[in-house]
């Protein structure tokens, strides 16, 4: 009995160190059938909708996405790359404004709680300064110029990136021209008692991602007008880059719409004091409405994912993969689920 739990203890430590050491490769796997699922998906629609050839429906699939990548290239990008150089150059000004702001409000508060006359009192105004040091022009110049040299310095991680990119390409590419073959390979190599149950597997999870993608590209879509609407009636400066940065980071379950209020928040803070809170209250509820009306009103087969494990994988595939990790967590989690319903009955 020892002998035959250590030999477990022994496989499952090879087999995690054989994935631990193989977790890019899974990653770009990941990625590929991913955006491979996607691609099969609309492919399947056109075929279904128009009733043409799927070769045909796959090329107009290809075109469509093309056309996508070109259009947000061509029409989204440049104005945001216009609004970013603007923030970078009104860096310093955004801090100086930002320090004048707390010391103003600092001294009205050691005021408040000191009174007046606060020569020898605990200085608030005084331990801040001490303390937090806002760094000034030629800083933040400095930093950005040393930031550009590591940059360069990176240049062969960025080549090895473009290999990685072409690679995840190739392979979505290769599976969505023969989806049935992979998948019919998949299934050659798994025990005949458990093919049946494998492919329902399958299935299931193409369903769940299926809707968790179409919902998930909606719902964006959503949030990133309705907050370029929101920011421009509140005249909050850099508009298009916050709505893209809202809609980009909506993807990512519970951190990605609260990283995406910080920084209109903290441009919001350059008015007054209360135009913050109207950004923030506008943030909740654009989110409150994605959640309740807008994701349940276009999911007709929501997969019903637990809380627990949409967190637990948020930090458990950030830490195996990295911040992709975080962004694949969500359609993991959802195969994860298909996975553990499917073999809870499964018999041995």
């Amino acid at each position: 009995m020892n002998n035959s739990v250590f030999f477990k203890i022994l496989v499952l430590s090879i087999c995690f160190l054989i994935f631990w050491s193989l977790r890019d490769f899974l990653l770009l796997i990941i990625c590929s059938l991913v955006i491979a699922n996607i691609i099969c998906n609309l492919t399947n629609k056109l075929k279904n909708i128009f009733k043409i050839p799927r070769s045909i429906s796959l090329f107009l699939t290809l075109i469509f996405l093309a056309f996508i990548f070109l259009a947000s290239v061509l029409l989204v990008l440049p104005p945001f790359i216009k609004e970013v150089n603007e923030i970078l150059i009104d860096v310093p000004n955004i801090l100086t404004k930002i320090n004048f702001i707390f010391n103003s409000n600092l001294e009205r508060i050691n005021r408040l709680l000191y009174g007046n006359d606060a020569e020898n009192i605990f200085d608030i105004y005084k331990i801040f300064n001490d303390f937090i040091i806002l760094p000034d022009g030629a800083t933040i110049a400095k930093a950005i110029q040393e930031s550009f040299i590591n940059i360069i310095n990176l240049a062969g991680n960025l080549g090895s990136g473009l290999v990685r990119i072409i690679f995840v390409l190739v392979v979505s590419l290769m599976i969505s021209i023969e989806p049935n073959s992979y998948k019919e390979g998949v299934l050659f190599i798994t025990p005949k008692s458990l093919r049946n149950k494998f492919r329902k597997i399958i299935e299931q999870s193409n369903i769940a991602l299926s809707n968790w993608m179409f919902s998930m590209v909606i719902s964006s879509i959503f949030v990133g007008f309705l907050s370029l609407i929101v920011l421009s009636i509140l005249d909050i400066k850099y508009v298009v880059s916050n709505a893209i940065i809202a809609m980009v980071l909506n993807i990512i379950p519970n951190i990605g719409p609260v990283i995406s209020a910080i920084f209109p928040i903290s441009i919001a803070l350059l008015d007054n004091l209360w135009k913050p809170l109207l950004v923030l209250g506008s943030y909740i509820i654009i989110q409150n409405i994605e959640s309740y009306l807008i994701m349940p009103s276009i999911m007709k087969k929501k997969t019903n994912l637990l809380p627990g494990l949409t967190l637990i994988s948020q930090f458990g595939f950030t830490f195996i993969f990295g911040p992709l990790g975080l962004i694949l967590s969500l359609p993991l989690a959802l195969v994860i689920q298909v996975i553990i319903k499917e073999t809870k009955n499964l018999d041995y």
